[in-house]
């Protein structure tokens, strides 16, 4: 398995930076090879944005159109819904990662 936990110098909204999260969080599943995947939020309103399979025109919407395309060209084979409060390992990296001073990729 694997996991990254980086900071961002970049001020996005909420919602972008879910989005970005999630896009970063395929990737690596991608690249170490630890695909079929299901890649999970506590971000209902990006996951639902997400499944819609809808593009958006919004800020979030180019991302949003990364993601649905490396879904559907790729085995990551889910993107659900976990509430914060259950989610512990993605509540730990978040911490690590305001503690992060330069950025991996």
């Amino acid at each position: 398995m694997a996991s990254n936990a980086q900071r961002l110098e970049v001020s996005f909204s909420p919602q972008v930076a879910e989005v970005v999260t999630i896009l970063r969080g395929i990737d690596l599943a991608m690249d170490t090879c630890l695909v079929p995947a299901i890649v999970e939020s506590d971000a209902l309103g990006v996951v639902n944005l997400i499944n819609s399979g809808h593009s958006v025109s919004a800020e979030v919407g180019m991302v949003v159109d990364d993601i649905i395309h490396r879904i559907r060209t790729s085995t990551i084979t889910l993107v659900g819904f976990v509430p914060r409060k259950t989610n512990f390992v993605a509540h730990y990296l978040a911490k690590i990662a305001l503690t992060v001073s330069e950025d991996p990729f």
